[in-house]
């Protein structure tokens, strides 16, 4: 029998009269800093809390330290860093929490009012903050929804690639956009790879001819990370393809934001954020001085902004990106970081709105754990654990990935322990679609465990990032009890569960995987699959799984086989074509 966690009890507890602990300080929207933090003169912001938590913890703790914070929204200037001197004990926590029975958010982002209605039913709003190009935002929420740029094409049409010239700069369309040139429209081409996007500037157009300032892809690994005859595409962000309800313009030398409403409505009665911090919490220990026990518990992290690479985003594979095959590779940022840190916490948490990717363990994070929290529209990957964008790694790996499959260099960096458990995510990979909701590789340990993964672009579990058999830190990871459905609306050559390279000790054990899709965005032949062992995927032991209704199929094998793994006891398909084991 199959048992997933049952996720939406799990987010609705909360502390009750009983065991409601006492506050060592309170924070409320309508406080003072000036205050002393009580429950009757609260604080107005979570950086004076974080003061007075620092003077106690200078005193040596003899008990949990609770911070609460009331119902409201609290606008970040800045993201909030925790280090070693906000950190817990051995033996203590210190806590920042939701007020029971309140919803406090942590907005990274800015309200946009005062919009003047123009010709057919344009509106528009001078944002004095983003003239010069001072803030070129990205991102665009009206009532907590994700509004589109302008984009030609309208949806669910798409372009075709004609014809791409010898250096991946000029790209011929089979249809041209309706502009006479796109030359200083800060348009962008959106173009879907096999398994992963790629956007970049477009410098001119001329008829169905666009010139691009970079090469559209990560050039040296054949046609399917970077562009080629028939693969589908879209242009984003120009004014004249605002047409549409939703769709929004920011000219970025002038400040000046159009948006199209739809008939009869008013975006003046609707709540409109722009992000604008790319990150909204911090918490970096050191390597001798890790952060341990701080949690967060019942908060809403909303609203992180993700700013182009100045070569473009030339997506490789879950929220890598690169431009050639011999140069460095890097990783999308995520809004909420942990770097050397034990035993920390999120619970019960909200991330919504973000740019790049949510939540991200990095070097020596060990023991940590996000349960119970709700993730939705992320830009890039929902959560990390095995995040390299800091650190240091061991240079190149001996295969044909190169610096993308690099481990890190000091075995003790290895994350260890950590656990992702009771999660609901969903609508990852929003904004760079080759993205994934959980994401575990170059790590010990980690348990993947009772979460629900659905409506994703490209996969919802990936784990492991080394396309051969040779040996990494990525061992003993426990996926267990999982349900994942409603994956690869978007993109190839994936799955609701997909694997890489040897992982001694691993376990897949108890999960529900089904509807992996097949869409017309999809380019290349490989199919989608319940679960996908990529190359050198070896070292699992896959029981008790049932898996269903996948477009390429349950299983599926890539430079691997059956033989490279142990089989017990699954349910693959129903009916006649039923089976244990592929």
């Amino acid at each position: 029998m199959v048992l997933v966690m049952p996720l939406l009890l799990l987010l609705s507890q909360s502390f009750t009269a009983a065991d409601l602990p006492e506050a060592d300080f309170v924070v409320a929207p309508d406080g003072n800093d000036g205050n002393p933090g009580s429950l009757e003169a609260p604080f107005a912001t979570i950086q004076r809390a974080q003061e007075a938590v620092r003077g106690l913890l200078a005193q040596g703790l003899d008990n949990n330290v609770t911070v609460f914070l009331r119902e409201g929204e609290y606008v970040l200037e800045q993201p909030l860093v925790f280090g070693p001197a906000d950190s817990g004990t051995a033996n203590f926590i210190v806590r920042y929490a939701a007020y029971p029975g309140e919803t406090p958010v942590l907005s990274g982002g800015r309200r946009l009012t005062g919009w003047t209605k123009g010709e057919n039913n344009q509106w528009t709003l001078n944002v004095a903050e983003a003239a010069g190009e001072a803030w070129p935002f990205r991102q665009l929420f009206a009532d907590g929804e994700r509004l589109p740029r302008g984009r030609f094409p309208n949806p669910p049409d798409l372009l075709r690639v004609e014809a791409v010239s010898p250096d991946v700069t000029g790209i011929t369309l089979t249809t041209a956009p309706p502009v006479a040139s796109l030359s200083g429209k800060d348009a962008e081409l959106v173009m879907y790879q096999n398994w992963s996007i790629s956007r970049t500037a477009i410098v001119s157009s001329e008829n169905n001819v666009l010139k691009l300032a970079n090469p559209m892809g990560w050039i040296g690994h054949g046609d399917a990370t970077t562009a080629s005859p028939g693969k589908p595409a879209i242009i984003e962000n120009a004014l004249e393809f605002v047409d549409q309800p939703g769709e929004w313009y920011l000219n970025r030398t002038s400040g000046l934001l159009t948006y199209q409403a739809a008939e009869g409505e008013d975006p003046n009665a609707k709540a409109f954020i722009a992000p604008k911090l790319e990150q909204l919490l911090v918490v970096e220990g050191h390597p001798d001085a890790p952060v341990i026990n701080l949690w967060f518990e019942g908060l809403t992290f909303a609203h992180a902004e993700w700013a182009l690479p100045p070569f473009g985003y030339l997506g490789i594979q879950a929220g890598h990106y690169g431009t050639t095959t011999t140069d460095r590779t890097y990783v999308l940022p995520v809004g909420i970081e942990f770097i050397f840190a034990e035993r920390c916490a999120l619970e019960r948490c909200r991330v919504e709105h973000f740019g790049a990717s949510a939540i991200g363990f990095g070097p020596r994070c060990r023991h940590n754990r996000v349960a119970g929290c709700a993730l939705t529209d992320i830009g890039g990957n929902g959560i990390m654990t095995g995040w390299r964008g800091k650190g240091s790694l061991a240079g190149s790996a001996p295969a044909e990935d190169h610096h993308l499959a690099a481990d890190w260099a000091n075995p003790d960096d290895v994350p260890t322990g950590n656990e992702i458990v009771a999660n609901e995510v969903q609508t990852c990979g929003a904004v760079n679609h080759g993205c994934v909701g959980i994401f575990d590789a170059f790590c010990a340990e980690t348990r993947i465990a009772h979460n629900v993964v659905h409506a994703m672009p490209y996969t919802g579990i990936s784990a492991g990032f080394r396309w051969d058999e040779s040996p990494t830190s990525q061992r003993g990871a426990v996926i267990e009890y999982n349900h994942v459905y409603d994956t690869m609306r978007m993109l190839a050559d994936g799955g609701c569960l997909y694997t890489l390279g040897w992982q001694p000790g691993a376990v897949i054990r108890g999960n529900v995987f089904h509807d992996a899709h097949r869409s017309a965005f999809a380019h290349g032949g490989a199919p989608n699959n319940g679960i996908f062992f990529d190359q050198g995927s070896k070292g699992f032991h896959v029981t008790g799984n049932t898996i269903y209704n996948c477009s390429g199929g349950p299983i599926r094998f890539n430079q691997t086989g059956a033989g490279s793994m142990t089989w017990e006891n699954n349910a693959l398909e129903t009916g006649p074509d039923y089976a244990a084991e592929p």
